[in-house]
């Protein structure tokens, strides 16, 4: 699915991105471009950062406990 139309950015591009350590929009603009063109798509961004990122607490609680 495109996330970001301005420089054709999909979403498993910013998957990969919050993979290698992007934790928010302006470190997966830097990483990929999305978000750093006309800024429509941050909201979704964010969205797809904070699902993401709440994933990997989820798995590092579930290997603490």
């Amino acid at each position: 699915m495109w996330v970001c139309h301005c420089l054709a950015v999909r979403e498993a591009e910013i998957l990969d991105a919050v993979a290698a350590g992007a934790s928010n929009v302006r470190e997966i603009a830097r990483t990929c471009g999305a978000g750093s063109g006309c800024g429509g798509c941050r909201v979704e961004l964010r969205r797809i950062c904070a699902e993401q990122l709440g994933r990997l607490v989820d798995r590092h609680a579930a290997v603490a406990s």
